[in-house]
This record gives C-alpha cells, sequence and structure tokens, in this order.
C-alpha cells in the first residue's frame, strides 16, 4: 500500500459545528463551571420526564415481545397518536386534515430535519433558513449538498420574519422555507397574525413550509402559540415535533414528523420520507410503542409547571441583565428554552466581538454561554433557562460582577 492517506467521502468534509468548540473549551478560572449553553432541560435533574410517561415505559418493558423490530417509519397506534395529539393541543380547527397516514416518525426532531430535506430537495437545490439558528439546519444541507439561503430576523422586530427578504431570496430552486417557532435561539413566540402573514406568502410563493415546533406550547404565561398546522391553506407543511423538550426528555430520540397537506401535492415526498427513514430503521422502539399513552395521559398540570418554572428562571435572568448589567440587555422571554442578550460593544471596548467577550466571561467567571455569532447573531449571546433558581440567581451574580469590571 501507498504512503498516502486514505481520503474521507466529500459527505463528511463539511465545517465543524461551531457549538463543538464552546463545549470543548477549557475555562482559565477555578470558579465552579456555570453552563448555560446546554440546551437540555435534564442537565440537573431539576425538570424531569411525566410519572405517566414512566409509567408507559415500564409496562412496555416488561413484554418481551415490545422489544424487537416495529415498522421503522412508525408503529401504527404511535402514528395515530400524534394527530389526535396535536389536533388536540394545537390544532383543534385543522383536526380534520391531521391524518395518521401522514406521519413519520424518527430518531429525535433532528433525523425528522434530516428527512424532511432530504426528500424534499436535490443537490444544487435550496432551502431557506433562519437567521440566527439552529446549527444543524446548515449541517444538514451541507452534508446532502444542498444550497441554503439564510432570511434574517432581529430583536427589533421581536425575530419576525422580513417577508420582503424571502421574497427576494426565492428562485425557481427553492423548495421550502423552514421556520422554527417557537425559536431558539431567540426565545421568540411569533403572533398569529404573523403565521398568517408568512402562510399566505407562501401560497403567493407555492413554498413548502417546514415548520420546526419542537418548543410547540413552550410559551409565557398569558402567550399563545400558533402551530402552523392549525390554519386552512393548501400550502403544504410539514410540522416537527418530539419528545425532547415538552416533555423533558431529549435522550429519548422520538421525533415526528406531521405532514398537513389538504391537497395532497406531497405525496410522492411522503413516499420518499418513509423510504429515507429506512436509513435508521425508526427510533427506538420502546418509545414508540409508549407513545400514544405519553401523549394521551400527559397531564395539563405537568406541561404547566415545567413551563413556570423556565418561565421564573427568564424572567429573574432578564432582570438582572435589564437592570444591573451596564451594557447587556434582553427583550422579555416570549418562548422555548432560551434568552438571546444583546452586548453593546461600544460599552465593552476592550472586546472586538461577543466572541472575545464569551471567552473573558468564561474565563474570569466560569460562565459558559454561546456567542451570538455562532447562531448567525453576532453582538449577542445565547443563554438556556432551565437550570435550577439557584444556579440561575448565581449566574447573575457574576454576569453583574463581570460586567461591573468591563463596562465602561
Amino acid at each position: 500500500m501507498s504512503d498516502a492517506p486514505f481520503e474521507p467521502s466529500r459527505t463528511v468534509q463539511v465545517e465543524e459545528n461551531l457549538f463543538s468548540q464552546v463545549y470543548q473549551r477549557q475555562s482559565a478560572s477555578n470558579k465552579t463551571q456555570l453552563k448555560m449553553s446546554v440546551g437540555d432541560p435534564t442537565f440537573d435533574g431539576n425538570l424531569v420526564t411525566s410519572p405517566e410517561a414512566v409509567k408507559a415505559h415500564v409496562e412496555i418493558i416488561k413484554t418481551p415481545t415490545n422489544h424487537g423490530y416495529q415498522r421503522f417509519h412508525g408503529h401504527p397506534a404511535a402514528c395515530a397518536a400524534v394527530p389526535k395529539y396535536w389536533a388536540r393541543r394545537f390544532a383543534p380547527d385543522n383536526a380534520e386534515n391531521l391524518k395518521s397516514d401522514n406521519v413519520i416518525l424518527t430518531c429525535g426532531g433532528s433525523e425528522a430535519i434530516l428527512t424532511a430535506f432530504t426528500a424534499l430537495a436535490d443537490e444544487g437545490d435550496n432551502i431557506l433558513l433562519p437567521s440566527p439558528g439552529f446549527a444543524h439546519y446548515q449541517f444538514v444541507c451541507d452534508v446532502n449538498n444542498i444550497t441554503f439561503r439564510f432570511y434574517h430576523t432581529s430583536s427589533e422586530t421581536g425575530w419576525e420574519v422580513d417577508l420582503d427578504e424571502v421574497r427576494s431570496l426565492v428562485d425557481n430552486k427553492t423548495k421550502a422555507i423552514l421556520v422554527n417557532n417557537p425559536n431558539n435561539p431567540c426565545g421568540s413566540n411569533w403572533s398569529l397574525q404573523h403565521v398568517e402573514a408568512i402562510v399566505k406568502l407562501c401560497e403567493e410563493l407555492k413554498l413548502v413550509i417546514i415548520a420546526d415546533e419542537i418548543y410547540s406550547g413552550m410559551v409565557s404565561e398569558g402567550l399563545t402559540f400558533s402551530s402552523f398546522a392549525n390554519l386552512h391553506t393548501e400550502v403544504p407543511r410539514l410540522i416537527i415535533g418530539g419528545t425532547a423538550k415538552m416533555f423533558m426528555a431529549p435522550g429519548w430520540r422520538l421525533g415526528w414528523i406531521l405532514l398537513v397537506d389538504e391537497r395532497d401535492y406531497l405525496k410522492d415526498v411522503m413516499k420518499g420520507m418513509r423510504v429515507v427513514s429506512g436509513l435508521s430503521l425508526g427510533p427506538n422502539t420502546i418509545t414508540l410503542q409508549a407513545l400514544p399513552a405519553i401523549l394521551e395521559q400527559t397531564s395539563d398540570s405537568y406541561c404547566a409547571a415545567n413551563q413556570r418554572e423556565i418561565q421564573n428562571n427568564a424572567t429573574t435572568f432578564a432582570d438582572a441583565v435589564n437592570q444591573q448589567c451596564k451594557g447587556l440587555s434582553c427583550a422579555s422571554p416570549q418562548g422555548a428554552l432560551y434568552i438571546m442578550v444583546k452586548v453593546d460593544l461600544a460599552v465593552f471596548t476592550e472586546f472586538p466581538s461577543d466572541v472575545e467577550f464569551y471567552m473573558a466571561l468564561e474565563d474570569e467567571e466560569n460562565v459558559q454561554v454561546v456567542p451570538g455569532t455562532y447562531l448567525g447573531a453576532p453582538g449577542f449571546f445565547r443563554v438556556c433557562i432551565t437550570r435550577p433558581a439557584t444556579i440561575i440567581h448565581q449566574v447573575c451574580e457574576r454576569l453583574v460582577a463581570f460586567c461591573n469590571r468591563h463596562a465602561k
């Protein structure tokens, strides 16, 4: 054999996810690390999955025949449970168009994104992605050699979509627009009027909507989550959901695609998604079979209690930032698990960008955040607000101390 190294495939020669740099970086501080970067609500054990979900898993595990293979694109009872749940919780006005035959069950929401993109777009096609946004969207495009075009949202408009910009980005190779509401990383929740405006634009442009609604229902008290599935329209919608966030169980790796397609425009795409789901042979079969009981029996009070804790954390953090941290500001939290904090670099003159700010904060206070530049939002940083209240208070204290030292 020659001494030449074996070259990896083109598929894996993609840019490393910048998030990995955050998690791998070592702080120079001797203080206890306060990690505010990870979007895992189970990190500390203060937010736990429901007793109903635990019981459902135990009952499935007890039966030996439940440990084998299932249909790789979805167990019939589980596929039926998804539209029933979605209609009850988020789409009562369009329940008749939510069908079990239009459900694909996946290994988490991330595989749902991969499945949707792969079935919709060929090499050279393009998909519109949000910026700021979840880095996985871009990664899936890179691996599949799908072109992505960013549409931009701004804190000044509540992180709403600039519809005119979207219109300017579309050409005959544009297959879909991906929207994420409630939003990671922005912590926003769009009004029904804005959701309707996006749908109306997609009717005009003949665009498929991929709606990442993994944070469905996770909004602040007094606000309403508006699912794209709840609207009557000829626009096909691929609704992405799962158990990771609302049910506090990202490790179960169970997600889904619910196709809402009143004109059956995507019937062949649906067939294609079933083919793609054969790559992984489906999600774990224990949670798959427990899913009907989880969706039907988990109480609304359980979900509400979790949301209250998250909202209390968000309020505590936002108040500290806006009232005690010179040079920092953030909007009132609306949804999901995150807050985006704006860094006034004119006040923090020693830091050229939010990246240097995040590094200094970690090195001096051992508070780990995600710099906005890594998310498409230069001049910001993101925090996850699911940690216990005691940790949130410590983070606030260290952030105030850091700002007192560095703000001019």
